[in-house]
């Protein structure tokens, strides 16, 4: 019954924030910047910086593993990830990911305890990763430069927490004991936090060239506190891709730093095509993926 009333609060929810995003926004102005779009830039920058990122995932999901990587690996791991991505962008809480543990390079029988304890760990790194993008940006945007690179930091501090856990997992029910298999090994959690750094700093560069290709300015700081914020209400809406919540909260969060309302609403439509984009690309690394096992 819980279950069910918190699935109607979440398609509600979504209902909602769709209704008011159809109401509120100019979408006549809107079509006029996203025609005024330069297309060649998004691609040239997006296509590069996606695959940057699904490298960087798919060699961060091998390190959390254990798992040592060959060019075979990675490139099951980079088709993994990749699909993962593209089906998260399209899955409530970006659940999508789970298909990545099904997808894992020398599946065996113990691979999906394996693969629930390090989808674990990547899911704390990732939250942390976020975080730390939207306090980086609101240290700038403050005038506390200094604590910028420290909230960057934020998953490196998350790994080392979470490698303190190992000395007190023997205190897990024998039953669990297996899904924290990952939590076991500091150092892959510590090279994996390292790597979750570099992805986020990936992802913002991904948004400022969404950002610049409808000729609108926006320094990194910026960007930072927008995908901090929009990524932890798409995440706590739980809606599916976040349809609705990413848009009403990148328009409020640009009109907070001060931009145009024309300029905000613009830049939360053209964020959200980068959905079809990484749903493209995750779909490419799918189908990829299944020629290349069924050879």
């Amino acid at each position: 019954m819980r279950g069910r009333l918190r699935y109607l609060l979440v398609l509600v929810t979504m209902a909602i924030c769709v209704a008011v995003t159809l109401r509120l926004f100019d979408w006549h102005a809107v079509a006029q910047a996203i025609s005024r779009m330069r297309f060649s830039l998004l691609l040239a920058g997006a296509l590069p910086l996606l695959f940057a990122i699904f490298s960087l995932r798919g060699l961060r999901w091998l390190v959390v593993l254990g798992i040592r990587s060959n060019q075979g690996r990675f490139w099951q791991s980079f088709c993994a990830n990749g699909a993962a991505a593209g089906l998260a962008t399209l899955t409530p809480f970006q659940f999508g990911e789970i298909i990545k543990i099904r997808l894992i390079p020398d599946y065996h029988g113990s691979a999906w305890r394996l693969g629930v304890s390090g989808f674990f760990v990547e899911r704390v790194l990732d939250l942390s990763g976020v975080f730390g993008m939207g306090l980086c940006g609101l240290a700038t945007h403050f005038g506390l430069a200094w604590l910028a690179p420290a909230a960057l930091l934020l998953p490196l501090l998350t790994g080392v927490l979470l490698g303190q856990l190992a000395p007190n997992l023997y205190r897990l029910s024998p039953r669990l004991q297996p899904y924290a298999e990952a939590l076991r090994h500091k150092q892959r959690i510590i090279q994996a936090s390292l790597l979750t750094i570099m992805i986020w700093t990936l992802y913002a560069s991904l948004w400022w060239v969404v950002i610049l290709a409808i000729h609108v300015r926006l320094d990194f700081s910026q960007v930072c506190i927008l995908l901090g914020g929009v990524m932890l209400a798409v995440v706590a809406s739980m809606a599916p891709g976040g349809i609705g919540v990413a848009e009403l909260g990148s328009r409020g969060i640009m009109l907070w730093l001060g931009a145009s309302t024309a300029d905000a609403e613009a830049i939360a439509i053209a964020l959200r095509m980068l959905t079809p984009l990484i749903a493209m690309a995750g779909l490419v690394c799918l189908f990829v993926l299944h020629r290349q096992r069924n050879r």
